[in-house]
């Protein structure tokens, strides 16, 4: 067992209560493993036995509809959650208005909106397009990996990546700067880009990278558990509270 699986060992979150709203199974089981109390928020028609557990509740409501904001001041107010948080691209609007309404940590809605928004000037085909898959800690953008824009048939690999581990990268730098200007200070982040030389054109970017085929790689390649991270982060969770074993990563590629 790692030094990272150590510390989240002891991070007791028991207490602790998180909304995840738009969540797919592997969410699902992920916040399950945090150990928290979870409250699942799906549209209707959702499946429901693959989500819930003795430690969860769960509703059904139309989350991007007008009287949203009426569920969360007389649902999930009462519930004093930690915080709100989706993965899904879908999700990610209404948890952010909810942690607004709230008060509770999360990204704010217009951040939120920048980051779903083509980049203006940034449409010139120059340079390799490629993706900026990263993670932001309290204003700190750690530069997780660079994949291509169009993955291989059947999915990215470890392999096709190039990881930032170690050293100086210009490229980190021009992202940092970006997302800096973004407002975005927490949370997985997915950036599309062209690169020539030393020059770094942002076309697009979003939050979170919760697609299997970019999230098992980067799994592979950063021996951390992304979606425990993306979703813990405003219970405390950190980097070192998110390490897989070396044994974990064996069985899983």
């Amino acid at each position: 067992m790692t030094s990272a699986q150590n510390t989240a060992a002891h991070l007791d979150l028991s207490s602790k209560r998180l909304v995840i709203i738009d969540a797919d199974v592997h969410t699902a089981r992920t916040a399950h493993a945090l150990g928290c109390h979870t409250v699942f928020v799906q549209q209707p028609g959702s499946p429901v036995p693959d989500l819930v557990d003795d430690q969860s509740g769960y509703y059904s409501v139309n989350f991007t509809g007008e009287r949203f904001p009426e569920f969360v001041e007389e649902v999930l107010s009462p519930l004093a959650p930690a915080a709100v948080v989706s993965l899904s691209s879908a999700g990610l609007r209404p948890a952010a208005l909810a942690n607004a309404q709230l008060g509770t940590p999360g990204t704010p809605p217009a951040v939120v909106d920048r980051l779903t928004e083509e980049v203006s000037g940034g449409q010139e085909p120059y340079g390799d397009e490629v993706i900026l898959h990263a993670f932001s800690t309290d204003g700190v953008h750690r530069l997780l990996a660079v994949t291509p824009r169009d993955p291989v048939p059947g999915g990215s690999t470890a392999s096709d990546m190039t990881a930032q581990l170690s050293g100086p990268w210009e490229h980190a730098a021009a992202l940092a700067s970006f997302l800096d200007a973004a407002g975005l200070r927490n949370g997985p982040s997915r950036t599309r880009a062209r690169l020539s030389g030393r020059t770094v054109r942002v076309l697009s970017s979003r939050l979170g990278f919760n697609r299997p085929e970019e999230v098992d790689p980067l799994r592979a390649l950063t021996g951390l558990d992304l979606t425990r991270w993306a979703l813990g982060w405003p219970l405390g969770l950190r980097e070192e509270h998110c390490g897989i074993s070396a044994r974990s990563l064996e069985t899983n590629t």
